[in-house]
């Protein structure tokens, strides 16, 4: 996906989070998610997930971490 900034608008901006952050928007739209803080960096670990490392934190999009749980994007 490519994410374009141009002019005064900002078109497909990433959903970007971190490890915590994202379980915890995962958790309020699934709260009996199966999904832990662990399992999510276990993908990042098995490259499974991509993520981006800004200083010591682990950003991760979470319009792909969704296309992955929904069986997107798998290899």
């Amino acid at each position: 996906m490519i994410h374009k900034i141009g002019g005064d608008k900002m078109s497909m901006a990433p959903k970007m989070r971190t490890i915590k952050q994202a379980i915890k928007e995962i958790k309020e739209s699934d709260s009996n998610t199966a999904l832990t803080e662990r399992g999510l960096r276990r993908l990042i670990e098995e490259k499974k997930i991509v993520s981006t490392l800004i200083g010591n934190r682990n950003l991760i999009d979470m319009d792909q971490l969704y296309d992955y749980l929904s069986g997107k994007n798998r290899s």
